[in-house]
């Protein structure tokens, strides 16, 4: 039998009987998974898989990229996962070597962003923390609004840059109980915060997921947070370039 698995590749294969609609089944040996030897939904190929790492940066749904690329859901969430899962988690973000050198010129703008999974009962919100001179994201975290979602954004947020940062948030009181007084500066001026909250245009542009009234919302907390990610890494990616 000169057939492979279609999971792993092995041609330690045997046959299996056949499908529910008569299609011969076979066996992998290796990985002792099931297929079917004649699959009517091809893998994706190399060309497709460039255009997907592309589409996933654009505000389209996920149905939307099966009928571009007239492939199947199941391959476009299988190749869509195993990208979310290379996802750095620095999130490609760098600091210059003059902000090195100068240790107290790290300033960063925190915010946070309304979002929901599946329903809009079920309320999600994104916190961000984006240094104020790269307008590159440091850290996100996604949780509700409170203390415990403000402190999960201070969690995540590197350790050199937390000690040496000076962090500008909007009046919300959930900052004022995890960032250290002395390198905290509240204000409800918006001039204080616009480039995040410029950045959270940008996302909400971008990313189909953060649209506030359409239909192409996370149905998965995982894959909203993993989509976030995803986007965000390329995004601080082209701030290099």
């Amino acid at each position: 039998m000169n057939k492979s698995c279609y999971y792993c590749g092995s041609v330690n294969i045997v046959k299996n009987g056949k499908t529910y609609y008569g299609k011969a089944r076979g066996k992998c040996k290796d990985c002792r998974r099931q297929f079917v030897f004649n699959r009517q939904n091809q893998s994706l190929n190399t060309e497709q898989k460039k255009l997907i790492e592309l589409l996933l940066l654009e505000r389209l749904s996920l149905e939307g990229i099966c009928r571009v690329l007239d492939i199947a859901a199941y391959h476009l969430y299988r190749y869509m996962d195993e990208l979310y899962r290379e996802v750095p988690a620095d999130l490609n973000a760098q600091v210059s070597a003059q902000a090195e050198l100068q240790l107290n010129c790290y300033e960063c703008e925190s915010d946070e962003l309304w979002s929901f999974v599946g329903c809009k009962a079920n309320k999600k919100w994104l916190w961000v923390a984006q240094d104020r001179k790269s307008r590159q994201i440091v850290a996100l975290h996604l949780a509700d609004r409170g203390a415990t979602g403000a402190k999960g954004l201070w969690d995540s947020i590197p350790e050199h840059y937390r000690q040496q940062a000076t962090f500008f948030t909007d009046d919300w009181d959930a900052y004022k109980q995890v960032v250290p007084e002395q390198r905290h500066k509240p204000s409800k001026m918006k001039k204080d915060t616009n480039h995040v909250e410029r950045f959270f245009c940008t996302v909400r542009q971008r990313c189909s997921r953060l649209v506030r009234k359409a239909l192409s919302f996370s149905k998965r907390l995982d894959r909203h947070l993993m989509a976030i990610r995803f986007f965000v890494a390329n995004y601080n990616l082209s701030l290099l370039l």
